[in-house]
């Protein structure tokens, strides 16, 4: 088993059909597979085969696709890297990693020069595109134009790790999920299977692919299916809602954050968005506000998912077909278990809140190098999620909280999200945020940073009358800082450690 014989198999049936959509740049299934051959003869004639690491410091370009899948051909581990970090970050990824070889581009010239000149980094090879200027490194297009396109994969079992992908984390410790070729594989053929998705649809690659959710539900999936990809480097309302009616996308793929973005743009009613089919949402909790809003004003519904990275992501989904309800996360596939658990591990009713535990062929090897963080999320093939939910009688899961974001206030269990659901229902705020500060009578106190949208005011004094006539006296805010923005990782989840109250 190696995860690039899906991109074989989809290029055998059809060469010709669309592969990737870049700007104005159309690659046919036959054309990125060559490209990707030639990328990985090239490699091996540098010396990267079987275990080898390789970074990809790339956005969502026609190249991250080319080098991921040809660093997989050779039976390499691929190693993602987040864009959106600072250098410092993505250093501490490069070195507890244990990468060897990096492919970047032009943009990142600044980054790949402290990679250079740091002390931990084991890179021995840098391969950027369009980058004549930087020094010690190897071009790109020359790579592509020596290597054959003429290559038999490296056959890989379905243990083998295939991708090192770093879990956000608000943490100092980095923390590398191995992603086996059997995870990323099961995830491409049962999110296409769960989103029906066929060589006929265009598929919006907005979600970046340096993590999970795009990497496995957009990126791999599609090519399972042999669906065209809309590739985007940036999350742009405006472009995204010319792409995807210029484009005729049927498969939406996004956070809660972009559908808040696309609801709220002043032009959205002049483009047709008829062509998309299905619109999903995960990576976040998602306010019912907002999908109430969408469902109705645009006459669509968002199908919610959930995943994590340690489970490559996808755990479960609202069903295309059957009962729709509102707030659900859904159910799981049928080879993937939950449970809802105490403290204690035992299995919980139906309709009692408590950790989701996970077991399948989703769930990640193993956490790098590092087993004491390991033993901690999988004991005894579950692995742990530390998120809060509750299942009702018909399985559906519903996501309470995190589990270390729970606010105990006088005795009183409290998770934020039911609190920034109220929040964010109010028409003038646009996000929310809730944390327990200390308290020396009652333990913790709720405390909620609230974003407004543009325009807008409203004192303390008002979101808190709003809150009290909505929510229970123990769980309504004693206190409320309004805040400039939110820091967020790249799936769109709010950053808590990371608030500023001065901005």
């Amino acid at each position: 088993m190696n995860l690039y014989q899906n991109l074989v198999r989809t290029t055998e049936r059809d060469p010709d059909a669309t592969a990737l959509y870049f700007g104005h740049e159309t690659i046919t299934y036959g054309e990125l597979l060559s490209r990707v051959n030639r990328l990985a003869n090239a490699l091996r004639e540098l010396g990267i085969g079987e275990d080898s690491k390789v970074a990809l410091l790339l956005r969502n370009v026609p190249e991250f696709v080319i080098s991921y899948y040809a660093t997989l051909a050779l039976g390499a581990v691929v190693v993602p890297l987040c864009y959106m970090c600072l250098a410092e970050e993505v250093e501490k990824i490069v070195c507890d990693s244990m990468v060897e070889t990096l492919i970047t581009n032009f943009e990142f010239n600044d980054m790949v020069k402290e990679l250079q000149g740091s002390m931990c980094s084991q890179i021995n090879r840098i391969i950027v595109s369009e980058a004549p200027e930087l020094e010690g490194v190897i071009p790109y297009e020359k790579l592509l134009e020596s290597g054959s396109d003429s290559l038999e994969g490296v056959a890989r079992s379905k243990d083998d790790v295939a991708a090192l992908l770093y879990a956000p984390t608000s943490s100092k410790v980095v923390r590398g999920c191995m992603l086996t070729h059997g995870n990323l594989e099961w995830n491409a053929r049962t999110t296409a299977r769960l989103c029906k998705m066929t060589s006929d649809d265009v598929v919006m690659g907005v979600l970046p692919f340096f993590a999970a959710y795009g990497q496995s539900c957009v990126m791999n999936a599609s090519i399972y299916a042999g669906s065209s990809i809309v590739l985007h480097e940036s999350f742009i309302p405006g472009e995204v809602l010319k792409s995807l009616q210029h484009e005729q996308v049927t498969v939406f793929m996004g956070v809660p954050t972009m559908y808040v973005y696309i609801l709220n743009h002043p032009l959205i009613y002049q483009y047709d968005l008829s062509s998309v089919r299905l619109w999903t949402c995960g990576g976040a909790p998602f306010s019912r506000e907002v999908m109430e809003r969408w469902n109705n004003e645009l006459g669509a519904r968002i199908y919610e998912g959930y995943g994590l990275t340690e489970a490559a992501p996808l755990v479960c989904m609202q069903p295309l077909e059957g009962t729709y309800k509102i707030g659900s996360i859904g159910l799981p596939p049928e080879d993937v278990e939950v449970k809802v658990v105490d403290e204690e591990g035992k299995e919980l009713e139906r309709g009692e809140v408590g950790e989701l535990i996970v077991r399948g062929p989703n769930v990640m090897k193993g956490y790098y190098n590092k087993p004491e963080e390991t033993e901690k999320v999988l004991k005894d093939g579950w692995l742990y999620t530390g998120d809060m939910v509750y299942m009702d009688n018909d399985g559906y899961l519903f996501i309470v909280g995190r589990k270390k974001d729970l606010i105990i206030r006088g005795g009183f269990n409290i998770y934020p999200r039911e609190i920034e659901e109220v929040l964010a229902s109010h028409p003038l705020i646009s996000e929310a945020a809730v944390v327990g500060v200390p308290n020396k009578y009652l333990g913790e106190e709720v405390k909620a940073y609230v974003k407004l949208k543009p325009g807008s005011t409203l004192t303390e004094e008002q979101v808190l009358e709003y809150c009290e006539e909505r929510l229970p006296y123990y769980k309504t805010p004693k206190f409320v800082v309004f805040v400039k923005s939110f820091k967020k990782d790249p799936s769109g989840q709010i950053i808590k450690d990371l608030i500023d109250e001065e901005g």
